[in-house]
């Protein structure tokens, strides 16, 4: 029995069935930062046009927000910009959930090969497997709500 172990971890000492798996999740993730990366950038460019047309920007001394402005040309650009700003994350949040949808469908995949090489614990992997698959479905519910 001691010599079978041996021969399966040996064997796998060899083949690394997760060496493509795990640079694709290395590229999702890579591609999950830049994301939010971008977003906190559009995030702030977005709050400095918000304190150009008279929003609520921070004070000098606290921090808290300044009143804003009652002119209707200010009200006018202040919402335009928060109307593009729930565009944007709407387009971030479809690209993220599409990311992470793409992300479970390769845990579900990895799980999988998982049950197929270690019959033992099949049962535990092909439940792992059809969880990232039940997700992978709600993030691209999420994504087709919010792409439209």
């Amino acid at each position: 029995m001691a010599s079978q172990r041996g021969q399966r971890s040996a064997g796998r000492a060899h083949y690394d069935p997760f060496s493509s798996a795990d640079s694709r999740a290395v590229a999702a993730l890579t591609r999950s930062r830049e994301v939010r990366a971008q977003s906190r950038r559009q995030i702030q460019e977005a709050r400095e046009r918000v304190a150009e047309a008279g929003g609520r920007r921070p004070s000098a001394a606290g921090g808290r927000p300044l009143p804003r402005t009652d002119e209707p040309a200010a009200r006018a650009v202040d919402l335009d910009l928060q109307i593009q700003l729930v565009k944007t994350s709407r387009a971030r949040l479809s690209k993220m959930a599409a990311d992470l949808a793409e992300t479970k469908d390769m845990v579900a995949d990895i799980h999988d090969r998982l049950a197929d090489s270690d019959p033992q614990h099949a049962g535990q992997y092909r439940q792992a497997a059809d969880n990232a698959r039940q997700a992978a479905r709600r993030a691209r519910e999420i994504q087709r709500h919010t792409a439209g």
